[in-house]
């Protein structure tokens, strides 16, 4: 009896054994799987820019299994992303860890529910957030992909200590992906969000300072608020005080590892009047540059504004319409509204033919004079200035640059003679060829300017391509006309 309760109890010690070291073995397996995925991380931290790695990689989870890497990605957008901008690299940094392949997957996120808690804007300094601004109704397209997948990132992974700067012209989306980054936050329980304009901070402070409480001011938004959603910094210019209490606050914001996000028309270094400590701390952020929606992207906000009526548009209604309609979303919005109300109230149908109408009663014919109001109004767009400054006799260095920009542009795509562009910027055609020849000169020696001329060169071939229009010069600037080709 003895010798077999000896053997049982040996039998139980060595099961006991034997599983601590299976246990062991699967721990260490799974371990390894992960540890490797965080070794890959860790010099994808290295190799990029802090900035880039925090956005798209801090967050990834990922694991190996027979020498493949699973990597699980938020959205689609991501994946795109990541495949088309830094593919190479992980591929590189993954073979040297012995991975053969890198598969990914799409995390599967249930649907939040609408508003989880109550939303009272009033128990916050702020606006009450547009529940119509939510990514689902943002048109994603090349001129605002980047920004998208940034606010996105926010919005969903509640990254902190990001300070994001959005720029762009009216009409462009900032708005849109300022408030679905509140809306998205909030509906899913974080409540931590204060969205503003430059004024209503102005407008708060000197209430706050009259009645002896700016520092009950300063303290909602260093104890009440995680997420600061900042629109129309131009607002500032010229307010020497809030923009030295907006600096104190960015400041602590980015200390306490909190998100910021501004918005306004022009970029930090291209606002006159504002101060140089403000100006350094904008420009210490993610600056991202909202452009004017692509041939591509216009289809898409026509098919999605006409669905969200009701309405499918026919091919050749969607492709009149995106072909014509190259101003702001608000422009696209108010005609696909003007055309099914009159659709509705003359019992017709939305034909080719009724589009034209209402697109020629709108004063938005297609000719070469619209095609040199584009090339303007996009350089405008780029620079964030206005057509009346671009067309005037200033001589700021932004305006100047630009109308060079523009005279350059207008001679390259639209073939006018020097003296014709004269008489649009009201100049001598001396003048003009003397403006065209220093741009050249430029082209030489100062790499920004190609990669700012070379950007709107894009969005204008682009637009004249998809109205079929021949352009017999491409804009690649390996190497700049000369004067005799302008």
């Amino acid at each position: 009896m003895i010798p077999n309760l000896a053997f049982q109890i040996f039998l139980n010690q060595y099961h006991l054994k034997f599983a601590k070291k299976s246990l062991l073995i699967i721990i260490k397996t799974v371990m390894n799987k992960k540890c490797l995925w965080e070794k890959i991380k860790g010099i994808l931290k290295e190799k990029l820019p802090n900035p880039i790695y925090e956005v798209w990689f801090a967050s990834l989870k990922g694991e190996t299994k027979n020498q493949t890497l699973y990597i699980v990605v938020p959205n689609h957008f991501s994946l795109e992303w990541i495949k088309e901008n830094y593919f190479s690299l992980l591929k590189e940094i993954a073979q040297k860890e012995g991975i053969l392949q890198i598969k990914f997957e799409v995390e599967k996120t249930p649907k939040a529910e609408q508003l989880i808690i109550p939303y009272n804007p009033t128990s916050f300094l702020g606006r009450k957030l547009s529940p119509k601004f939510t990514f689902e109704d943002f048109i994603v397209g090349k001129c605002n992909e980047f920004a998208y997948n940034i606010c996105y990132q926010i919005a969903t992974n509640n990254l902190k200590g990001y300070m994001v700067y959005l720029s762009g012209y009216f009409g462009l989306g900032k708005t849109h992906l300022t408030q679905a980054i509140g809306n998205n936050l909030i509906n899913n329980g974080f409540s931590r969000v204060y969205y503003l304009t430059a004024k209503d901070f102005v407008n708060y402070m000197i209430k706050y300072l009259k009645s002896g409480m700016i520092e009950k001011f300063k303290e909602k938004f260093q104890q009440e608020c995680d997420i600061l959603l900042l629109e129309g910094i131009d607002f500032l210019v010229g307010k020497e005080y809030s923009q030295a209490e907006l600096a104190f606050l960015i400041d602590y914001f980015l200390e306490e590892n909190k998100t910021v996000v501004f918005t306004s028309l022009k970029f930090p270094q291209e606002i006159s009047g504002l101060d140089s400590s403000l100006k350094s701390r904008l420009s210490s952020g993610l600056l991202i540059r909202l452009n004017p929606p692509d041939f591509e992207t216009r289809k898409k906000i026509i098919k999605h504004k006409a669905k969200k009526l009701g309405h499918t548009f026919s091919y050749e209604v969607v492709e009149y319409l995106a072909d014509h309609l190259r101003g702001d979303i608000r422009q696209i919005e108010s005609v696909v509204l003007g055309l099914i109300a009159r659709a509705s109230i003359l019992k017709e149908d939305i034909s080719l033919s009724v589009a034209k109408e209402v697109i020629k009663e709108l004063g938005i014919e297609r000719n070469e004079k619209s095609e040199i109001d584009f090339i303007i109004e996009s350089t405008c767009k780029f620079f964030g200035i206005s057509k009346e400054e671009i067309l005037s006799s200033s001589r700021k260095k932004e305006v100047t640059e630009s109308r060079q920009i523009a005279m350059y542009l207008i001679r390259k795509f639209i073939k006018k003679s020097f003296k014709e562009i004269g008489m649009l910027f009201k100049r001598e055609h001396s003048t003009v060829i003397y403006n065209i020849k220093s741009l050249e000169k430029k082209l030489y020696t100062d790499p920004s300017i190609r990669i700012k001329i070379e950007h709107i060169s894009n969005q204008i071939k682009e637009e004249l391509s998809s109205s079929k229009m021949k352009t017999n010069e491409k804009t690649d600037l390996s190497s700049p006309s000369s004067s005799s080709n302008l």
